[in-house]
């Protein structure tokens, strides 16, 4: 179940990419136009780009994360999903026309994987 939480967020990080780059690609050619170093106004348009394709290599790296666990054969801590989850959550409270809702899916996975582990790992120790 990690590898598909890996996989869901590769391609949230990819959509996220794309759409940013359609969204804002004004504001982007206006940064690369400002020579990149200090070209970012936390009060314009630049910011929110910035934002949006900011949050792109942490959804990747936690896909990495989620696959590179599964192929460890280790399970992620249950906090990972949870903080996923709430990020989601209140994302969705705040801008409920976004993309948040395709953090849940993963959050969700990640949490049942964790708690599944921890019923196995409890089972075995019994069984000693």
């Amino acid at each position: 179940m990690l590898r598909l939480s890996g996989y869901w967020l590769y391609a949230t990080s990819i959509i996220h990419v794309l759409v940013g780059l359609w969204l804002y690609a004004e504001p982007l050619s206006n940064i690369a136009r400002s020579g990149f170093f200090n070209a970012v106004d936390p009060f314009c348009d630049r910011n929110t780009a910035f934002w949006f394709l900011m949050v792109v290599p942490l959804l990747f790296a936690m896909g990495q994360l989620c696959c590179w666990a599964q192929i460890q054969s280790i399970t992620l801590p249950n906090f990972l999903g949870w903080c996923l989850l709430v990020t989601a959550l209140v994302g969705i409270f705040l801008m409920p026309i976004s993309g948040f809702w395709l953090l849940i899916p993963p959050s969700v996975l990640i949490i049942i994987t964790s708690h599944q582990s921890k019923s196995n790992t409890t089972s075995i120790s019994y069984k000693a």
